[in-house]
């Protein structure tokens, strides 16, 4: 289930607003031809995740998800897409940067 969170920060020395926010968890995620995740949230919100940065970066950790194969062999770890190699990425960071789509239902 979702966990609600209190977060206190400081905007611009105006002192402290507290801001709840809901952490999502992926319930479903596939991988495309594209480098693109479509995520299933736990709120049944689908949305779509450009990953195409991978293919820019020269870290160790993205370096092998270039090749196409281990990057469809995403699964969650915990709500979180994971790869064999270890790289995940964040579920709030889709769910906040990811494309909203509309599908009534994802072939498995």
């Amino acid at each position: 289930k979702s966990q609600k969170w209190q977060c206190s920060r400081s905007i611009a020395g105006r002192g402290i607003m507290k801001k709840k926010w809901v952490l999502r968890n992926i319930k479903h995620v596939e991988a495309t031809d594209k480098y693109h995740l479509i995520c299933v949230f736990d709120n049944d919100e689908v949305k779509d995740y450009d990953m195409n940065y991978i293919l820019y970066h020269k870290g160790p950790m993205v370096k092998p998800l270039k090749e196409i194969k281990l990057f469809k062999k995403v699964f969650l770890e915990m709500g979180t897409p994971t790869w064999p190699n270890g790289y995940d990425v964040c579920s709030d960071h889709i769910y906040q940067k990811g494309t909203s789509l509309k599908i009534n239902k994802l072939v498995a």
